[in-house]
């Protein structure tokens, strides 16, 4: 409402009084109406014509985390019903933008980039952020050099050597680093043992996927897909706790099952060839060898350290059941297990590459690991020391 000179009430709207604004609005309006009828034309003008067959879209899998992830982990009573010693606490989780585990030093310019790569046992997960060893290593490196170091953690659980590979190749060769640790034993030997192969079908740790099984086929449907895709790159926490929040709503008494991913395939076991998969690990560390060797990175190698003593007490039995129960020994996983670590000193060995033996540097008792092979705070730093040592000799002799 405004008045005029002589205190009249003169009766005006929003549109009256934005006139430019108002006019945005329609030209939009008429726009999108505009754009809607051109395409509801287009198709009885020109009907699309179906293709001849399927569009198929694949791609490799880059078994990274998501990168901007932030958040608090805690050990499920399942998991922790399959340790010993793990402590019962939140776990902060933080990823970078380039698919790092958080923390790292950040320095532009850094004297030596330094990139550890590995499964589980190198992600340490469940391990303080400040004492997991591939940032922990970095640190006392600086300490004991004066030198700047960017030490990167690039583990994921379930990676295998392949993975590996594929990770170096796409994301590592890129940022020149000059060295990269890789530490590979149990995955590699799991993939072989029950899939036989390094490149398994619909599983997991497939390294090719079907792009097209990820987009919805009706418009409304890919509308949707799209926008959650969106929202959750943007805000990958807030999309998390929704998520749990919606199933707690939808499956209020839903109880958590342990999830195994060999369920289905645990007695092919039984059928493995392990001539085939030793030469399969050894060629695959000999690929990550020369990979690094032509970039002029060097490759450090580590043994996997574990509890699996000749003679295992119930615990490490009790875990080794679902692998038991299949059809092998623990006396045939050890002897296999254990010649998979040699295949490692080998390569390290023919290539000239420096090894670090945590297979037999790290005692194999549970003040260490809170199961069969993942380190606990204390392994964690204990393990820390020993790469730092090396690593600093190493970096002394360049």
């Amino acid at each position: 409402m405004k008045t005029n000179s002589n205190n009249n009430t003169i009766n005006s709207s929003w549109i009256s009084e934005n006139p430019k604004k108002t006019g945005l609005i329609i030209t939009i309006i008429v726009l999108v109406i505009s754009l809607f009828i051109i395409d509801k034309l287009i198709h009885y003008i020109y009907p699309i014509e179906p293709l001849n067959g399927p569009e198929i879209v694949r791609a490799i899998r880059l078994r990274e985390h998501h990168p901007g992830l932030n958040r608090i982990i805690h050990p499920d009573k399942y998991y922790l019903s399959k340790t010993d010693n793990l402590i019962a606490q939140d776990y902060p989780f933080r990823i970078d933008n380039n698919g790092f585990i958080l923390p790292h030093n950040n320095y532009d310019d850094p004297d030596y980039k330094i990139i550890f790569t590995g499964g589980s046992t190198t992600e340490c997960m469940y391990v303080t952020e400040n004492n997991r060893f591939p940032y922990l290593a970095g640190q006392l490196i600086e300490e004991k050099s004066n030198k700047l170091i960017n030490s990167y953690n690039a583990g994921a659980a379930g990676n295998s050597s392949i993975h590996t590979l594929d990770i170096l190749i796409n994301k590592i060769l890129p940022m020149k680093p000059d060295i990269v640790v890789s530490m590979h034993a149990i995955n590699d030997y799991s993939i072989l043992a029950y899939d036989h192969t390094y490149w398994p079908v619909e599983t997991p740790r497939s390294e090719i996927i079907t792009i097209n099984d990820y987009f919805p086929k009706m418009p409304k449907e890919t509308f949707i897909w799209h926008f959650k895709g969106l929202f959750k790159t943007t805000y990958p926490n807030v999309y998390q706790k929704i998520f749990l929040l919606k199933e707690s709503i939808i499956h209020p008494k839903k109880q958590t099952k342990p999830w195994d991913e060999w369920a289905g395939r645990r007695k092919m076991i039984k059928e493995r060839d392990f001539d085939f998969m030793q030469k399969e690990f050894k060629w695959a560390l000999q690929m990550i060898a020369t990979t690094a060797k032509t970039h002029d990175i060097l490759l450090v190698l580590m043994t996997q350290a574990n509890r699996y003593k000749d003679n295992p007490g119930e615990f490490i039995l009790k875990s080794m059941e679902p692998i038991l129960s299949a059809g092998i020994t623990y006396e045939t996983f050890k002897k296999e297990y254990d010649i998979f670590n040699d295949i490692i000193r080998e390569v390290a060995r023919t290539n000239e590459i420096p090894l670090i033996d945590l297979a037999k540097l790290v005692p194999q008792e549970k003040e260490y690991m809170y199961d069969v092979m993942h380190y606990n705070d204390t392994g964690s730093k204990f393990v820390a020391n020993i790469i730092s040592e090396k690593l600093f000799d190493i970096i002394s002799n360049l």
